[in-house]
């Protein structure tokens, strides 16, 4: 039986040694968790979390949309749009049955020697690894591939700017004059008034309100941020909201041989291969672990007995035999988590925010690992890697930050419980929700993308009708 431990968290990713994307500049009042959660769920930064993300950019499988409202052919023309819009590193091999190369791709950087090592011995015993339901791929990301000098950096700051944050593609419509932008609000309140859509804002620097109007208003303040915005404004006090959730898992893998020397230089140091489980034939059922090389931030995760003077070379011996797996389960295989709004206390400015963990689905999230692990076990003599099943670790509720949902797409909308195809909430008709709150379910592949592709497609719509 695999062992399975909770409460394990990532540390806080940096970027040039800075918090800035996790630092509450007034948008974390008030939100505040019961039992072992993450409430650093909103970001106040320019750019927000994508300042520090993974850069991991794939579609969804095409199955993955069997609970949603449209196809993945429906979207495939918004993926191509983001994808030609923003870097894109890739190759093709076996994760194109599922993710299609949809964009024109930069070859990856170099990868670190384990990496190699594992998609090598995975090349040679394709067809034995395959019988166990195991395939194996190259990363897609975010990424200048072609211009990147394998610094090292990626995952403290890249000094290049070559992985891609958001606020990339404001700094370019900023300085094309295509959107102005108003920087130190805090969004309060969102409504209509006769169908003419507004927002009300403060500014933080001198507390004073002030309403903005518009033709349309598209929310993108994240899953959590937006939850609170749309519920505080129609008074959805103290009603328990599920938000689905793909859990992510630590998951430790150890090389049988080592790289030859424990350095981040000469090497990118994001995601550099995916090891693919499918579930079912269709690839609905998929889980995905991101491997990660050897960075500096490892020697502080070994534990204290191989971080003393005279153990340090034994530290180093384990490390250039590890690999990092980050993993993500479908949020239909995850516990999930509520979110409740409530009034905001005399004073303050911003409705509460108290989220619960739902520890319902911990047993078949239990289930699952042993079958992921008992798989990686099957594939250990082809890959010569093999999973530290005792340390494998489910992260805290919210800690994977892929979570949506508290407002689905529907056909038919429930009235104030789903949104409609162009994600508007009842009783508004020009008011959008275009991040994961409208995620009818949260996949276990890279979801940022789709989040992307989606929003595309609900603007595309609302442009198309107001030019018809």
């Amino acid at each position: 039986m695999a062992h399975l431990t909770k409460g394990q968290r990532l540390p806080e990713k940096r970027n040039f040694g800075s918090s800035f994307p996790f630092d509450d500049f007034g948008q974390l009042d008030g939100v505040r968790g019961e039992g072992d959660v993450n409430t650093s769920v909103i970001s106040g930064a320019y750019g927000g979390f994508s300042n520090t993300w993974g850069a991991q950019t794939m579609v969804y499988s095409a199955a993955s949309f069997v609970d949603w409202p449209f196809s993945r052919d429906e979207l495939e023309p918004d993926y191509r749009a983001i994808l030609s819009s923003i870097p894109y590193a890739g190759e093709r091999d076996d994760l194109e049955e599922y993710f299609p190369l949809w964009g024109p791709a930069d070859p990856l950087p170099p990868l670190s020697d384990n990496a190699t090592r594992i998609l090598e011995r995975y090349r040679r015993h394709r067809l034995q690894v395959r019988r166990h339901g195991v395939i194996l791929g190259k990363s897609r990301l975010a990424l200048k591939g072609s211009s990147c000098v394998s610094c090292g950096l990626c995952l403290t700051g890249c000094p290049y700017s070559y992985v891609y944050s958001a606020s990339h593609t404001f700094d370019d419509l900023i300085l094309s004059q295509r959107v102005e932008y108003v920087a130190g609000f805090a969004a309060e309140e969102v409504g209509e008034e006769g169908e003419r859509p507004y927002v009300v804002a403060r500014e933080i620097a001198t507390g004073a309100r002030e309403t903005f109007r518009a033709d349309r208003v598209f929310l993108a303040c994240g899953a959590i941020g937006t939850t609170r915005l749309v519920a505080s404004s129609l008074e959805m006090w103290s009603q328990p909201i599920h938000l689905q959730e793909s859990a992510q898992f630590l998951m430790p893998l150890a090389s049988i041989r080592g790289s030859k020397r424990l350095s981040q230089d000469d090497s990118f140091t994001l995601n550099q291969f995916n090891i693919l489980m499918p579930f079912d034939e269709a690839g609905r059922d998929l889980v995905q672990i991101h491997g990660y090389p050897y960075n500096k931030s490892m020697d502080e995760a070994l534990p204290a007995v191989l971080r003393t003077a005279t153990t340090r070379f034994l530290g180093a011996m384990v490390l250039k035999h590890l690999t990092v797996g980050l993993g993500y389960l479908p949020s239909w295989w995850s516990p999930g988590f509520d979110v409740t709004i409530e009034r905001p206390v005399a004073g303050a400015h911003s409705a509460r925010v108290l989220i619960t963990s739902d520890s319902k689905g911990d047993l078949l999230a239990a289930e699952k690992l042993r079958a992921i692990n008992g798989r990686l076990m099957c594939v250990a003599p082809y890959l010569g890697v093999v999973p530290v099943v005792p340390m494998v670790s489910l992260s805290p509720p919210g800690k994977s930050y892929h979570y949506g949902g508290s407002f689905p797409h529907a056909n038919d909308p429930v009235e104030g419980r789903e949104t409609d195809l162009l994600g508007r909430l009842h009783p508004w008709r020009n008011v959008h929700l275009v991040d994961a709150s409208a995620f009818p379910t949260v996949s276990a592949t890279t979801f940022t993308l789709t989040i992307m592709a989606n929003a595309h497609r609900i603007a595309r719509a609302v442009a198309g009708s107001a030019r018809g």
